[in-house]
């Protein structure tokens, strides 16, 4: 049994829019900034936007996005903290563990003191009726419960001790833990219908309440008098200096950085790459933070007949420019993929190589397919005549139609019609039904476990190989989950990545760096290692 709350090598590893009126108007009265006490500003209204559409879902043991997870960081603590210099997972909410040998076994001391906003005391009841809620929630906790894989139950050992079993070594559970998909909520919460909670009816142990929400408009929070518990890497150990954190909804980038800069906003999160240097210039904080997750992809829809054969999906990979879609797109501001994991997570191998653009292999691929014919238009066509078409369907917000755009020629080179099809919506279907070819789909988390949620054939409402299994990567994903030797569970990640790019499951792109901002005058911003700002240290 291995007693912790220092480091051991598997933590080591582990490692829409609101339209600008509104901002102008409904923003001004929130203007009122923290007063001068004790050398600390306290009061007033943190106003902060939201570069992208409301997901409209604030339970955060459903929604894997940013943006609802960054709301349950103000709202919910989690039993443990990922410190984002070194992947150390630190006590929280939980202030020491014991792992088995073994890994089937986590046993959690929960901290004294620690009350929810409606006055419930956190205990070990509560956390195990929070991890049993996760498995009960089936596939609307789709990332969550991709954590609990051979689950066996949450024994209430005493008031502040609880002991969470599995029936096989599950390696990733401890840093999971870290994550706002399992952030504890309280008892009052998990009683409600899981639309409930989806609407903002969240009560966690945090440092701010929701205190109101108009979807697709505002999201407003109130500081908790009572807070004194904070996260070991927050730098305000008590009270929020701000009363209440007011969220916008800004789709437009240009309107969202313009807001920041002009001190419209106090905070924007998150700034498309082509406004970074206009808000650096203008004095406010910017913050980069290299999002340790999986590299943004494109990713064949296996369903989908024409991306079945192997060397097409391959050929689509060497056809890819990266270097120029940095440059051309981001402007340098983001870094070319060289694995399918970006470099700041832990399971990052370097498959560079494999990912170099060479349109003539990517030719020769495609001259031993059915579409070995090119016509005089340039497009390959199959014996029947009908083209190498590939369809993507998107949501036209930032720079994702010029990145298309510009794949759209680099595929043109080898004879591929890379066809896209704006859309203002892609709810209605799941990825196993869309009615196009490729898609996008990264996830972040900094641990090489972050794979099997994409890419086993496990997960229905996730997995890309739902449906489509392939043995070899489904028991190298397996050895990462149960795995508990550092060096063992990094030969594995670097198998299940090499097997993903040789079998064209995926077309790594570059790395995520996330942008956001303070405003001019705005002090104490600093961010998890998601990126997530943390509202309750900011001051004026």
């Amino acid at each position: 049994m291995r007693t912790t709350s220092s480091p051991h090598p598997l933590r080591r590893l582990a490692a829409v829019a609101a339209v600008a009126a509104m901002l102008l108007t409904g923003c001004a009265a929130a203007q009122g900034q923290p007063e001068a006490s004790g050398g600390e500003a306290t009061g007033g209204t943190l106003r902060v936007g939201f570069g992208g559409a409301d997901v409209g879902n604030y339970d955060p043991h459903q929604r894997p996005q940013l943006f609802p997870r960054t709301v349950t960081r103000q709202i919910a603590d989690t039993l443990t903290e990922q410190d984002p210099e070194t992947g150390e997972i630190l006590p929280w909410l939980a202030e020491s563990w014991e792992i088995s040998d073994d890994t089937t076994q986590f046993t959690f001391h929960l901290r004294e003191g620690v009350t929810f906003s409606d006055g419930t005391p956190l205990d070990a009841a509560v956390v195990a009726a929070n991890f049993d809620r996760v498995v009960e929630l089936g596939p609307l906790a789709f990332v969550a419960g991709s954590y609990f894989r051979g689950y066996v139950g949450s024994e209430v050992v005493d008031e502040r001790t609880v002991r969470v079993t599995f029936d096989a070594p599950n390696a990733q559970f401890l840093q999971a833990t870290a994550t706002q998909s399992l952030a504890i909520l309280a008892q009052a919460t998990l009683e409600l219908e899981p639309e409930q909670v989806a609407a903002g009816e969240v009560i966690g142990s945090g440092p701010f309440t929701i205190e109101s929400y108009e979807p697709e408009q505002r999201l407003v929070l109130a500081a908790r008098e009572d807070y004194a518990w904070p996260s070991p890497i927050a730098e305000n150990e008590g009270r929020a200096h701000y009363d209440a954190v007011e969220i916008s909804f800004l789709a437009d980038p240009t309107t969202l950085a313009g807001s920041v800069q002009s001190g419209q906003l106090d905070f924007a999160y998150i700034l498309d790459p082509s406004t970074k240097a206009t808000v650096e210039a203008s004095g406010a904080t910017l913050l980069s933070t290299p999002m340790p997750a999986i590299a943004i992809p494109l990713v064949p829809l296996l369903h989908r007949e024409v991306v079945q054969d192997e060397a097409v999906r391959r050929a689509l990979s060497l056809a890819t420019d990266r270097e120029a879609i940095v440059e051309t797109v981001f402007q340098g501001a983001y870094v070319p993929a060289t694995g399918v994991l970006t470099t700041t997570n832990p399971g990052y191998v370097d498959l560079s190589e494999e990912l170099q653009h060479d349109p003539d292999a990517a030719a020769a691929l495609l001259d031993g397919t059915e579409w070995s014919t090119v016509g005089e238009d340039g497009i390959r066509t199959d014996a029947a005549g009908e083209p190498l078409a590939i369809t993507i369907q998107y949501t036209p917000a930032g720079t994702t139609e010029t990145l298309l755009q510009l794949l759209q020629q680099q595929w043109r080179e080898v004879g591929i019609d890379f066809r896209l099809e704006p859309v203002a919506d892609l709810s209605e279907h799941t990825i196993h039904d869309y009615p196009f070819d490729i898609t996008t789909w990264s996830q972040t988390r900094a641990d090489p476990d972050v794979l099997r949620i994409v890419y086993s054939s496990f997960y229905e409402n996730q997995s890309f190989l739902f449906g489509h299994a392939d043995a070899e990567v489904d028991e190298a994903l397996g050895r990462l989950q149960t795995t508990v030797d550092a060096e063992e569970r990094l030969e594995a990640s670097a198998t299940v990545q090499r097997l993903l790019l040789e079998r064209g499951y995926t077309v790594p792109l570059y790395d995520l760096v996330q942008f956001s901002a303070a405003a001019p005058g705005i002090q104490g911003a600093h961010t998890d290692i998601e990126g997530k700002p943390f509202f309750a240290d900011l001051h004026g």
